[in-house]
């Protein structure tokens, strides 16, 4: 028989040594690692799932008028929360809370990005009873948070102007720094609430307990602890009294805004728009089906303020009046051909705004009566180009530089390329433009500001509400004796024996005002009311705008809001600035 070789085995046994001599290094150099190197992650691992950290959410700041009242404040109330855990003890905590209190209502999602989950918010003394007594001893993860909500005192009144607050969207959580905001927390909105949410919102602290496998509690470390620090108080410029007499004043059934500033700061000491809204809605949680409402009305939550979109009508007729002054176009004295009630200019006709004309008169008749007529005139001779950069002096076409959010509309200037962009141009569009009708669009916190640029001598402020006055700007081109004449014929609007602005005319009051009406043509609507206002007519410390829409007049609509607003104010004895901010005006 014949055999066949056998083969020597040994290297396969060597390698196979070699294998398991490899594989136990490996477990030794694994082993050192997890006991050595990284022993002490472990040890804080092991710590930090036995020591919780609960949150303390810091007390959003106040937020004050200039007097220290209160606008905006806190107001505590109790949540069920629930620790963060696995999907199953989530739900069958879940189900037991339901069987004994109801159904949760906010954030009760299982989410395993979220350590705290709010079950039920703004709980009365029963259900936190419930709780406690019933629930905890076999439900050891549910806990009774005590948190704050925003509370407005005014309401409706200071809407626009605070702004609103709601619960943080998820794309926001992702890009907050670090873990300054949780799944469920409020967070500004809009308006002084969104400017400020950095200064409102404080910084939470932390406290630190025991926890077991179970979930209870069990000994606490307040050495340990790191305490909230509340959020700053903000300081307003507002005027409480103001504010409250530019919301009563606007009228309910119509749209409008006022805004009142002090024109040698520019101070807001009102902001005013109608409709508005209870920004308390949007901290309840009862109020799902108001809140909604207000979310889907198209006109509500604009601030009219700074948003709105108008044509200013005839007050924006001074600033035609100062650029044929400062061009030498006509003088205190000066007429044109008389108004006859109408001006053909080619194939169009103008009317006036006195149908059998006013004859002939001066600029400042002119403006006291609001000629639309010797405005025509002064157009013809002026020309769209000098026109338009007197406006644009008085900040027209262009953002003023409020802080608020939403940001606000920069209005139109419109000019000779925008007209041939769309309808081609024609000298009928200055016309319009110089009585402040056509293509031109401004925002009352434009008209508060060129109205105050009149009343301070030409200087272009800055409105603002809150800190210093912000520098303000010298108006190039615009002597103090062109301003002057300007405020003498705003003067003759209410006191003149043809003024339109008389209704605000107060007998044997001690404050003269000076002012300008408008009354603009609007498509699709009746026409829109303006008033545009300082006061005292000699040491201004008061620039009022307001506009109404669809409210026909400006002398008898938006005159006596105006006026009610500046009565509000030296009701107060007016504002009499603090020597350090006279001080920092009269440095630059």
């Amino acid at each position: 028989m014949e055999y066949l070789p056998q083969q020597d085995q040994r290297p396969q046994i060597n390698g196979l040594l070699w294998v398991v001599v490899l594989l136990f290094a490996v477990l030794v150099l694994r082993l050192f690692y997890l006991q050595v190197t990284t022993s002490d992650d472990y040890a804080r691992e092991s710590e930090q799932n036995r020591i919780a950290q609960k949150r303390i959410k810091a007390p959003r700041g106040l937020i004050l008028d200039r007097d220290g009242r209160i606008l905006a404040r806190n107001r505590g109330f109790y949540t069920v929360s629930l620790e963060r855990t696995t999907r199953k003890d989530f739900e069958a905590t879940t189900a037991a809370f339901t069987a004994a209190i109801g159904d949760p209502e906010i954030d009760g999602q299982y989410s395993r990005r979220h350590r705290t989950i709010r079950l039920k918010r703004d709980v009365d003394f029963r259900t936190v009873s419930i709780v406690e007594e019933l629930l905890k001893a076999d439900w050891p993860l549910l806990d009774i948070e005590i948190e704050t909500q925003r509370h407005y005192p005014y309401g409706v009144s200071t809407a626009h102007l605070l702004g609103y607050m709601g619960i943080i969207r998820d794309e926001n959580l992702k890009g907050a720094p670090g873990k300054a905001y949780m799944a469920g927390d409020f967070i500004g909105k809009t308006g002084i609430e969104k400017i400020y949410e950095n200064d409102l919102r404080g910084r939470d602290g932390v406290h630190y307990l025991e926890v077991d496998a179970a979930g209870r509690t069990g000994r606490e470390f307040p050495e340990r602890d790191q305490l909230a620090v509340p959020g700053d108080e903000l300081h307003l410029t507002i005027d409480l009294e103001v504010q409250l007499a530019a919301e009563r004043a606007l009228p309910d059934t119509l749209a409008g805004s006022v805004v009142a500033l002090d024109p040698r700061t520019g101070a807001i000491l009102a902001l005013a728009s109608q409709p508005t809204f209870d920004p308390n809605i949007f901290v309840s949680f009862q109020a799902q089906e108001e809140r909604q409402k207000v979310l889907q009305s198209k006109t509500t939550l604009l601030n009219r303020a700074i948003r709105g979109r108008y044509p200013p009508g005839s007050t924006l007729k001074m600033i035609g009046a100062i650029a044929a002054l400062e061009t030498g176009i006509t003088d205190t004295l000066s007429t044109f051909e008389a108004c006859a009630g109408s001006l053909a200019v080619g194939d169009v006709v103008f009317h006036c705004n006195k149908l059998d004309g006013h004859g002939e008169m001066n600029l400042l008749e002119a403006t006291a009566t609001s000629c639309n007529i010797y405005f025509h005139h002064l157009a013809q001779i002026l020309g769209l180009e000098t026109w338009r950069a007197y406006a644009d002096k008085f900040g027209f076409g262009q953002p003023t530089g409020i802080a608020l959010e939403p940001s606000e509309f920069a209005g139109l200037l419109p000019s000779r390329q925008y007209y041939q962009e769309r309808d081609g141009w024609t000298f009928g569009h200055l016309l319009n433009l110089i009585i402040g009708q056509g293509a031109m669009l401004v925002t009352p916190i434009q008209m508060a500001r060129y109205t105050a640029a009149i009343a301070n001598g030409g200087y272009m402020v800055t409105p603002y509400l809150n800190g210093e006055p912000p520098p303000r700007k010298t108006i190039d081109g615009v002597s103090p004796a062109t301003l002057e004449i300007t405020r003498k014929a705003m003067h003759r609007v209410v006191y003149g024996e043809q003024g339109t602005g008389w209704r605000v005319h107060v007998p044997d009051s001690d404050v003269q005002i000076a002012a300008k009406t408008g009354t603009a043509q609007v498509p699709n609507r009746d026409n829109d009311a303006w008033f545009v206002a300082f006061a005292p007519y000699d040491a201004p410390s008061i620039a009022v705008a307001v506009v109404v829409e669809g409210g026909g007049s400006g002398g008898t609509t938006a005159g006596p809001i105006a006026r009610q607003v500046i009565a509000a104010y030296f009701a107060q004895g007016g504002t009499v600035l603090d020597p350090a901010t006279a001080a920092l005006l009269a440095a630059r």
